[in-house]
């Protein structure tokens, strides 16, 4: 999972970006309007990090297989508007068109909500604050102060456009899964992983939400210091490996004393062994 967006840096930015910005200016053979596609594709980053989908046409894209410089043209027209689709995971009833408008130095970007009686939400953003330098020798120098773009964007657009999703459907914000994600993330951190499964049973849109790649990358961190550099394509699965690993250790330090029957099996006769109910719900 690695960095998000809003911990990027000028070292350093969020993997999706990266690679996308990466396809995108290797097949460009314009940079008219790069910085326009570029912050286009910072809204579709962020977007897709907050627990929203992108599709076309009502099938889910896989941004990180299927994003390419084609892919952005079909999404922006003749005028240098930009309009694509996401749904909420878990609420694939209720379609938001994001459409990014230019206006001079700045960019209108408005999120309307199809079946919610077209209820808009609206943000104007400056092209140049965010996107600084399309030709920089590195992608991530091309950026700065995203962690501004990415808060500023939540607050204004992400959050509302989620509160008013969960509320059509019956979740009261004030509840834990009516909570922005960045909020039920931080709750998570500060519970061991038994209290996060044990709530992944409570409800299926809060299993669907601390299934999240992200939240896992952060429990690698601050349960077994996990390198963020590691190309890792699972961290909820790596998470699973190394607590069984860690889980190990302990058994055979406590057992080795008494002799216990474990001292004398393989590893991998021991994962098989051991009973954890745990991993049922992981």
């Amino acid at each position: 999972m690695g960095l998000t967006l809003e911990e990027s840096t000028t070292e350093e930015v969020a993997p999706l970006l990266h690679e996308i910005v990466k396809r995108i200016l290797a097949e460009s053979k314009t940079f008219d309007s790069i910085q326009k596609d570029f912050l286009f594709v910072m809204i579709v980053v962020l977007m897709i990090e907050n627990g929203f989908i992108l599709t076309n046409n009502h099938v889910e894209i896989d941004p990180m297989q299927s994003f390419n410089s084609v892919l952005l043209s079909r999404w922006k027209q003749p005028s240098g508007i930009y309009e694509t689709t996401f749904i909420l995971s878990g609420f694939k009833n209720v379609t938001l068109k994001v459409i990014m408008s230019p206006l001079g130095a700045t960019v209108l970007v408005n999120v309307v909500a199809n079946e919610l009686n077209h209820e808009t939400y609206t943000i104007c953003l400056p092209i140049s604050r965010y996107v600084v330098s399309p030709q920089a020798t590195s992608i991530p120098m091309i950026f700065r102060d995203l962690k501004h773009f990415s808060t500023t964007f939540k607050n204004k657009i992400i959050s509302a456009v989620k509160s008013k999703i969960l509320s059509h459907h019956g979740y009261p914000s004030a509840s834990l899964a009516g909570l922005p994600e960045e909020v039920l993330f931080k709750i998570m951190l500060n519970l061991p992983v038994q209290d996060i499964l044990s709530i992944c049973k409570t409800n299926s849109r809060l299993k669907m939400l601390l299934d999240n790649d992200s939240l896992w990358y952060s429990l690698c961190k601050r349960d077994f210091e996990c390198n963020s550099q590691a190309d890792v394509r699972n961290w909820k699965e790596l998470y699973k490996q190394i607590y069984i690993v860690e889980l190990d250790k302990q058994q055979r330090s406590m057992n080795r004393a008494a002799g216990s029957m474990h001292d004398y099996m393989d590893y991998s006769d021991y994962v098989s062994y051991i009973d954890n109910p745990m991993w049922n719900i992981i």
